[in-house]
């Protein structure tokens, strides 16, 4: 199976006028210093690379998975790990509305065998609810591509500290995103098979939502 796994995060805005904001709206700043990308199942610029596209960020892993084929090593149990943080500025004018998380995967397993994907992560701060997908023992599965998704959305206070701290017209806010991954499993003994990757993990993070603009 290809150990690939792409992770894209994209902002979108096209509710707004070209004339309410400018085309684009967050700054990924993965060339700063603070930019990590590190862990057991990656290393930036070596298998995990990140790029941008306007509003758009995107990292791809090839190394991120369990490979546990059975009649080979004795190991039976794997884990792989990913942390990622990359500095994001966001447009003045403009606030988190929803986040929907995609997780896309492939296994191969025998019935003894158990596997499961999870991330966990925050935006500027505010916590993302935990993404997880179980692939339980007692079947088989052979499936190339799987998909399983989620969507948060995001409560936009309305105090003055809220407006001069987010809102303000004169001030880009910047931030974090911050992310853990793990990808893990474990077989009954050394005859099971289990090999899975993430072959797709996309994170779409929509500056507007419900919630056009800040009122200023």
């Amino acid at each position: 199976m290809k150990q690939v796994c792409r992770f894209v995060i994209c902002s979108g805005l096209a509710m707004v006028s070209a004339a309410s904001y400018a085309q684009q709206s967050v700054v990924w700043d993965i060339h700063s210093p603070s930019t990590i990308i590190a862990g057991s199942g990656c290393q930036k610029d070596v298998d995990a690379f990140a790029s941008t596209n306007g509003n758009d960020l995107a990292i791809v892993f090839t190394r991120l998975g369990v490979d546990l084929p059975g009649g080979g090593s004795p190991t039976l149990a794997d884990r792989k790990n990913c942390t990622v943080r990359v500095p994001a500025t966001i447009a003045p004018g403009v606030y988190i509305g929803q986040l929907t998380q995609r997780i896309s995967y492939g296994i191969t397993k025998t019935a003894g065998a158990t596997g499961s994907v999870a991330t966990r992560s925050t935006f500027f701060g505010f916590n993302v609810s935990p993404h997880n997908v179980n692939i339980p023992y007692g079947y088989s599965v052979n499936e190339p591509l799987l998909t399983n998704a989620r969507v948060d959305n995001f409560s936009v206070r309305t105090t003055p500290s809220w407006y001069s701290g987010w809102c303000s017209p004169n001030r880009a806010p910047r931030g974090l995103y911050q992310a853990n991954f793990a990808v893990s499993g474990q077989k009954r003994n050394s005859r099971e098979d289990l090999i899975m990757f993430v072959d797709g993990l996309d994170l779409k993070y929509e500056v507007v939502a419900s919630l056009i603009r800040c009122q200023l």
